[in-house]
């Protein structure tokens, strides 16, 4: 049974394998965060064991330095010690002594490899190794160069005084007596420690889990390691390493990829010493039963999954059968058991959907076609007989008509296509129909972007509740469709001629849109309509003369208030009244304008384009936007054709300016006389051509003629401000500073030594 499901039923077979997956990566996703959490677990537990384990062996790093400092104040108390340090004669019975007192120390501190004495007085080296001064030459040498401190360390590798050719592996303590005591400066006591015996130490807390362990200097170089080969190596380049002497923590763990493998890394740093003991271990060993935690982990994951098939079949032959019942209500299913071929069940759902859809549209249509032409036979010649049809059918003694009427998509002039405008306002026509349905409402298409609605009313007033449908109406399609709907409401109508009326009336109120604005609701009333007709109305034309000036003169600024001011003047005054005053403006700046532009062709263009959409400007805010982008465009034209002029003029003021900056009494006013322009004029121009003003630019020219003077000559700064025009030698004074920086006794001193330098 369930094996002949999942060959034939495809929506069964999906519904299972579908079960089967999700429980499948369910089970992999738990399996896979328990183990590791387990793993992150025991690293971090073993991290902290680590750390403990280091910082017990930091301990070190104090016992060797108390053992140091105990066996340099055991030499320097010893009388023989002392006056080999200060002996000047290298007298060898003295030496003799010497070496066997330090033979006799070093016995009793069996971790040390040899002791050194060094005199720099006689330039004698001591050792119970037999090590020679020839082969201590570069430690003599660092000694002799670091005198500051009582106590130096050294890690190094030094030849065997029987072998040249064999080193060993030693930490060098140096101890300086003369930071403390009255010695001489050039003496020097040198306690080399094997770092055997500090692995040795510290060696004792490794485990199996632990790869390496040592100990490194505060500059990245190994002091004593797990592997005698890596001793005195520089790793301060290695990341790990680099993370460690940068933190100010003491102590620490963190994972850390070493060597392309992931190792957990512990450290602790010395608090005596500069030393920091690192254990680095790959983090796969840190499991020791890693094998046999994935084994069981995957044995669980198998069973779990086994379980989850059963529960996946259970689950989907309760799951299944709703669908069953309802294929076989709906189609043909039990006859179709004969035929072994697969069956997709949602092809044959979505076959009978389409036919009961199909069905539904089609009586839809009809009924939506059958109430649009009943409404256009009331509002476009209908008679008395379709009106008291309506009547009947209706749920009231009176009617009211109200228009909705499509503001342009994009807000631009003319809006959307016709195609675009077609779907659009049948979406809105199906959308009023269906909110307002309840209220027994009708509702068609009754011209390009403008749908009609009759209302039925039991009073005289429409209810508020309808008003709020179509305040909701016009916000779910601003929302949806990103297209604003204006709406006109008519008056009540009892008899089939106030029908009429009323949605002459709705109509009506779209001219209130033109100043109010898109997407608002206006009520018609006729009272107030014929009296806004009989306001008189003046046009402004002192307004538009000043637009033209403006024009003229370039001032964008003041063009655009002007607009807006002119606008404000005609708002006041009807819908007809105001198209009629824009026309008049248009023809006035036509006339005014277009004759004295370079390009008469171009600027014709831009009056005739305006002309062409200004039926289609569907508010006033609109029209005074296109109009304040034709004056610009015509700014634009005036400015092209006095460029070049201007560009003249600008040029002409410069030349005059460097060749009679001299005279005192230049000044804006003499050189627009010059140019036969107005003072303001050649201010504003020279300014917007040079980004200074004219005076900048004389006092620039001036001061840099006065420069040159103190440079090539001796006169007096009195005489040279007065040949550059500047009779006032104070002002001049404030001027060069405020320029240059500086005064002008201080310019010429560094004129003069610069001069010098020079030669």
């Amino acid at each position: 049974m369930i094996r002949q499901r999942l060959f034939r039923y495809a929506v069964y077979r999906n519904m299972f394998l579908s079960f089967v997956l999700l429980t499948a990566a369910m089970i992999a996703l738990v399996t896979v965060v328990l183990y590791m959490m387990f793993s992150w677990s025991t690293a971090k537990e073993v991290g902290k064991i680590s750390e403990s384990m280091l910082k017990q062996n930091s301990a070190v790093s104090s016992v060797i330095r108390d053992q140091v400092y105990n066996v340099g104040n055991l030499l320097l108390s010893d009388k023989e010690i002392v006056n080999a340090l200060l002996d000047k004669e290298a007298d060898p019975v003295k030496q003799y002594g010497v070496f066997g007192t330090l033979n006799r120390v070093q016995s009793t501190y069996p971790f040390i490899h040899s002791i050194g004495i060094y005199n720099g007085s006689n330039n004698t080296y001591l050792n119970t190794k037999g090590i020679t001064k020839e082969q201590e030459k570069a430690l003599l040498e660092e000694i002799n160069n670091k005198n500051t401190s009582y106590f130096h360390l050294f890690p190094r590798k030094i030849s065997s005084a029987t072998s040249t050719n064999r080193s060993e592996d030693v930490l060098t303590f140096v101890l300086l007596p003369s930071y403390y005591s009255p010695l001489s400066s050039k003496g020097a006591i040198v306690i080399n420690m094997s770092t055997g015996t500090i692995q040795d130490l510290i060696g004792g807390y490794r485990n199996e889990a632990v790869d390496s362990l040592y100990v490194i200097d505060d500059k990245g170089t190994i002091i004593t390691h797990s592997d005698p080969s890596r001793f005195m190596e520089d790793i301060s380049q290695e990341s790990y390493v680099q993370s460690i002497l940068g933190t100010d923590a003491e102590s620490g763990y963190f994972t850390r990829s070493i060597d392309g493998r992931k190792s957990l890394v512990t450290y602790v740093k010395s608090k005596d010493m500069n030393w920091t003991f690192i254990s680095v271990s790959q983090y796969q060993n840190l499991l020791f039963n890693m094998q046999a935690l994935r084994t069981s982990a995957l044995v669980l994951a198998l069973a779990c999954f086994v379980v989850s098939m059963f529960l996946s079949i259970w689950l989907t032959h309760h799951a299944y059968n709703p669908i069953r019942h309802l294929l076989e209500k709906m189609s043909a299913i039990p006859k179709m058991k004969e035929n072994r071929r697969q069956i997709n069940e949602f092809a044959i759902l979505d076959t009978t959907y389409a036919e009961m859809t199909e069905k539904m549209k089609s009586m839809e249509s009809e009924a939506s076609v059958a109430r649009q032409a009943h409404v256009l036979q009331l509002l476009k010649g209908g008679d008395e007989t379709a009106f008291r049809r309506l009547a009947r059918e209706g749920k009231g003694p009176s009617f009211l008509a109200a228009v909705l009427l499509l503001d342009s998509l994009d807000g631009s002039p003319g809006g959307e296509d016709e195609e675009q405008q077609s779907y659009t306002c049948a979406a809105v026509a199906q959308a009023a129909q269906q909110m307002l349905e309840p209220e027994g409402a009708s509702v068609a298409t009754v011209g390009d972007g403008t749908i009609a609605i009759i209302l039925p009313m039991k009073q005289s007033r429409l209810p508020l509740h309808v008003l709020g449908m179509l305040e909701e109406l016009q916000g779910e399609m601003l929302r949806t469709l990103r297209v604003s709907v204006t709406v006109g409401i008519g008056t009540a109508a009892q008899t089939y001629e106030e029908l009429r009326e009323s949605f002459d009336c709705a109509q009506s109120c779209f001219q209130q849109r033109f100043f109010a604005g898109k997407g608002r609701m206006f009520h018609g009333d006729p009272v107030i309509a014929a009296e806004s007709e009989h306001t008189e109305a003046q046009y402004p034309d002192k307004r538009e003369k000043r637009i033209i000036e403006a024009i003229k003169l370039q001032q964008r600024d003041k063009l655009e208030k002007e607009i807006d001011q002119w606008i404000k003047e005609i708002r006041d005054y009807n819908y007809h009244e105001v198209m009629f005053f824009i026309n008049q403006f248009i023809g006035g700046l036509y006339k005014q304008l277009n004759v004295h532009t370079v390009k008469n062709r171009e600027s014709a263009d831009l009056f005739l384009d305006f002309t062409r959409r200004i039926t289609r400007f569907q508010t006033l805010q609109e029209t005074a936007d296109a109009l304040k982008d034709l004056a610009l465009r015509l700014c634009n034209l005036s400015e092209e054709s006095g460029a070049v002029r201007h560009a003249e003029v600008v040029d002409f003021i410069q030349m005059y300016v460097r060749k009679h900056y001299a005279r005192p009494d230049m000044s804006l006013e003499q050189v627009a006389g010059e140019v036969k322009l107005s003072r303001s004029y050649v201010g504003k121009l020279f300014k917007a051509h040079c980004e200074l003003s004219f005076n900048d630019y004389l006092n620039a020219v001036r001061l840099e003629k006065a420069r040159e003077l103190l440079a090539s000559t001796d006169e007096s700064v009195q005489s040279i401000s007065e040949q550059v025009g500047i009779l006032n030698t104070t002002y001049f004074y404030t001027l060069f500073k405020k320029h240059y920086q500086i005064s002008p006794a201080q310019f010429r001193s560094q004129h003069a030594i610069e001069t010098k330098k020079a030669q």
